[in-house]
């Protein structure tokens, strides 16, 4: 059988908001914060985040080569060798 799960309670009920919080004046500085921001900065910002991260998994790539061919070259090494008699 499920439980049913209770309703989430909302951070603040409006009794619990503080008498002096001045909720016009938090407004007016996010809405200043976010107007700040442009597209192009958005961009921008999404941009060289992309380019670290692939610099990042072209790193990573290039080891897992590297690995891969020194495999593959001890592998060709113990190729040419022959099993001892038993």
């Amino acid at each position: 059988m499920s439980e049913v799960e209770p309703e989430p309670k909302p951070p603040f009920t409006p009794a619990e908001i503080p008498a002096d919080l001045d909720v016009a004046a938090i407004t007016q500085d996010a809405q200043a914060i976010l107007g700040g921001l442009t597209i192009t900065d958005l961009e921008s910002d999404i941009g060289a985040l992309l380019d670290d991260r692939m610099g990042k998994l072209e790193e990573m790539l290039d080891g897992l080569d590297a690995l891969v061919a020194r495999i593959e070259g001890e592998m060709d090494q113990h190729e040419g060798k022959t099993d001892p008699p038993q």
